[in-house]
Formats: structure tokens, sequence, C-alpha cells
């Protein structure tokens, strides 16, 4: 390929610096200002909050009020108290496990199919959450259920937050230039050698530690999309994509990331600019001006621009995704568990090891399905809807009225565990029948077709967890 002028890249200062949009008025700096005034008062009620299940309720009823209000300025109080409870829920109470938090939530709003979290209504029902997941989701900027920082956390026409004819076009675009077996499937043969280079000696379950396996990650996906090596320092830039580097901060809110004084969205930011840095490295500029040009009315402003989306589809989703699952699948080889709490799984008896090399794919996706790398996925009501769940100090579950537009939370780690869906549903057996109709993936992979927005890379997940897996020593 030719080089790129600078014209059709772009300015990068530019493009990194523009000014945020959509910024609602509880996340002003005036209301930074009073949060930090009011410090001691604020640090008390979140902590009331954390550790009184009817007043963490009662606040989640005032953040949901804020909400469907437009988060207005003289509200700001109770979403300050509320996003700092949720945080500590998530540290104190539930030691730092999404699924446990997930699901702390919905007891607390009465463990029902619906519950009030972040910016929105979540339901985890298997039936539920594989309806939504097959059908044409709304979309727009928000992770995790609460509206993020575009243009400075995330781009903010990114793969993730398109949806109708937009999405339809990237997405094949993105399957046709870099995901379609034909592209990757031959340098499968050389992965192997690739990943020994990388590996401790010897390389046992003891040995690998996480840092090492996610720039194994990073190096093996890299190599299978672009045919290129990454530098020791290159896969250390990309590791960070994962869970044991900065993907925690992703899910941050602006008021909370206005709060630490934009330290962290910084950190979100320098990694974006090493990112492109590593893809220009390599040469590969020429494919993100090629694959612009090839959106027609969907062109982005700049080839930059587009290889920044690209680079959160390839390294938030498919490296840190497949990170979590291979440190998953060598933390089940050794009876222990990663984001879930290792009581909540049942182990069968007898080897482990050797049950894997019995279907080393299906030891993969139980794996997944107990312990998920995706453990939710945010979309938007598109007509109005009634949830029902309790959202008072004292009362019972009710009826709520919500617009189209609302962000709307499914659950895929609890769905899983539908006893409806899965027998012994807590239980590790990657000889079950229905192990292809788990929710992982953002799809199910006994009818991948019916699913929109199933993962393109799912496959190529598979094949880098196997490869790295098959160096253990006592996986030969």
């Amino acid at each position: 390929m030719s080089k790129v002028s600078d014209a059709v890249w772009g300015n990068e200062q530019a493009y990194f610096n523009q000014p945020p949009a959509n910024v609602p008025p509880d996340a002003w700096w005036i209301s930074i200002v009073f949060f930090w005034l009011l410090l001691p008062l604020n640090l008390i009620m979140a902590l009331l909050c954390v550790f009184i299940d009817p007043m963490f309720r009662w606040i989640g009823s005032l953040a949901m009020f804020s909400t469907l209000h437009g988060r207005p300025l003289w509200m700001a109080w109770a979403i300050w108290w509320y996003q700092i409870a949720t945080a500590l829920q998530l540290l104190v109470r539930s030691g730092k496990s999404r699924f446990t938090l997930f699901s702390r939530s919905r007891a607390i709003y009465g463990g029902g199919e619906w519950w009030w979290h972040g910016e929105g209504v979540w339901n985890c029902p298997y039936k539920s959450v594989r309806a939504t997941m097959a059908s044409d989701q709304t979309r727009k900027p928000a992770f995790g259920c609460v509206s993020t920082a575009v243009p400075e956390l995330f781009p903010a026409r990114m793969l993730l937050f398109l949806d109708g004819e937009e999405h339809r076009i990237v997405r094949s675009l993105y399957e046709e230039q870099l995901l379609a077996p034909k592209n990757w499937h031959p340098r499968v043969e050389a992965l192997s050698a690739l990943l020994a280079e990388l590996a401790p000696s010897p390389c046992t379950l003891a040995a690998l530690d996480r840092p090492t396996v996610d720039k194994m990650v990073a190096s093996a996906i890299w190599f299978l999309l672009f045919g290129v090596r990454l530098t020791a320092g290159q896969a250390a830039t990309i590791a960070q994509w994962g869970g044991s580097g900065l993907a925690g901060m992703f899910v941050f809110p602006r008021m909370i990331h206005r709060i630490a004084f934009n330290l962290l969205l910084r950190r979100v930011k320098a990694l974006r600019i090493g990112t492109l840095q590593v893809f220009s490295e390599h040469g590969l500029q020429p494919l993100a001006a090629q694959m612009n040009e090839a959106l027609g009315p969907h062109k982005r402003p700049s080839a930059c621009a587009l290889a920044d989306e690209l680079m959160y589809a390839v390294n938030f989703a498919g490296v840190g995704g497949t990170q979590h699952a291979t440190w998953g699948t060598l933390a089940f080889l050794r009876r222990t568990t990663v984001d879930v709490k290792p009581e909540s799984v049942t182990f069968p008896p007898g080897s482990l090891p050797a049950l894997y090399k019995e279907d080393p794919a299906a030891f993969i996706k139980e794996c997944v399905r107990l312990d998920a790398p995706v453990t939710s996925a945010t979309c938007a009501f598109a007509q109005p809807e009634r949830p029902r769940f309790n959202n008072t100090c004292c009362g019972g579950p009710k009826e709520h009225a919500v617009p189209a537009g609302t962000l709307h939370q499914y659950v895929l780690s609890i769905a899983n565990r539908d006893p409806a869906q899965f027998d012994e549903p807590n239980t590790f057996n990657p000889k079950r029948h229905n192990l292809d109709s788990m929710v992982a993936w953002n799809g199910a992979l006994d009818q991948p077709n019916q699913y929109p927005r199933i993962c393109p890379g799912q496959a190529m997940s598979v094949v880098v967890i196997q490869s790295i897996v098959g160096l253990v020593q006592e996986m030969r």
C-alpha cells in the first residue's frame, strides 16, 4: 500500500482534543466544585447507602428520577451519592466482582426480572436477554448503562454505539477486511511458534502469570488480524486494553472522571494515542484510509478517526475479551475464577486438564458461560416500557413508566445461570447438552446468524485461547 498523506490521515492532536459532547448539567464543573466542597457529607451519605440496602434503593430512586428528567444541576447531589455508593458497592461489598454487584443490585430492587442500576433498567432472564440480542437494537454513546464521555473517552461513532444502516455497513466492512476466515486462517499455523517465544520456560500453569498472558493475547490478535509481530514494548501497550490494564476505567461516567480531575481519562487517551502509534509503526495507515473511503456516506472526517474506532473493536473487544477468557480458562484449570467468586462455581471431581483435553472448545465455552468476559451490554428502549421492580425505601414492586430512549442493560452473566435454561447452572460441566445455547460473545452459538451483533471474532478468540493453553506442560 502507498503512504497516506497527512491530509488523508488527519491531525491527531486536533482529533484527540475535541470538546466534550452532551455533558449533563450534574456533570458541569460547577457541580464538581460543590462536590469537593461538600466531600465529608457526600462520603457519609454514600457509606450509609452502601451498608443500608433500603437507603441504597432510596438514593437509586432519586438517581432514576434525575436521569428521567434530564439530570438537572439541582439534583447533582443525588447522583454524587449514588455513583459513589455504587462504586463502593463494587469495591467493598462485591469484592470487585461485576457478577456479584449485578446480583446484589437485583436483590436490592426485589430480586425480580428488572431493576434500576446506573442510568437505566436492567434485566436478566435467559429468554429476555436472548430476545434482546436477536433484535435490531437501538444504541447510543453509553457503556455499562451510563452515558459515557465522548469524544474524550470513547469515539462517538465507534461500532459499539452504532445502530441501523451505519452499524450494518461498518460491521460488514470490518468483517470483510479483517475477520473473514480467508484473511486470518492462513496465519494460524505460525501462531504457536510466535506465542512460544513469549511464554515462560518451562511453561506451566504456575509459571504463566496474568501480565505474560495478556501480552501473548495482544500479540496473537494483532498477528492474526494484521499479520504483524508486535515488539515487547508494543505488546505491553496493547495489553493495557484489558481487565488487568485500563479497561476498568472505561465504565466510569463523565462525572466520576471529572471528580478525579480527568486523571484516569487522560490515561485512557494516552493509551489510544499510543495504540495509534503502534498501528502506524506497522505501516497500517493505508488500511484505515482504504476502509474509510469504502464507507461512502458514512466516511469519517479523517483516516485516523476510523483507525481509532477500529482500535476499539480490535483491542477493547478483541484483545480485552480474549484476555479475560484466556485467563479464565487457565484459572478454571486451577479450580479458581476471575470475575466471579470461586465459591459460586461447583467444580467436578477429577483432573480438569484431562477434561480440557477431551474437548478444548467446550471447556472454553463453559468457562465463558460461568465467568463471562462481557457480563452485560447496553442498548436503549425503542418504545416506552413499563418494567416492574421495587425502588422505594419500604414498599414493594410496582410498574414504572420509562420513555423510549432510556438505557436498557441486558445481563448475559446472570442469564447464563438461569435454571429455567441450564440444569445445575452453577456447576462447571463442559459436557452439558445445551452448551451452545449459552448467551456469550453477544449472541447464542446454536443459531449465530440470528444475532446481528454477535462477535465476528469469536472463532479467532477460541483459536488464540487454545494456542496459549496448548503451550502449557500440563496440557501436553
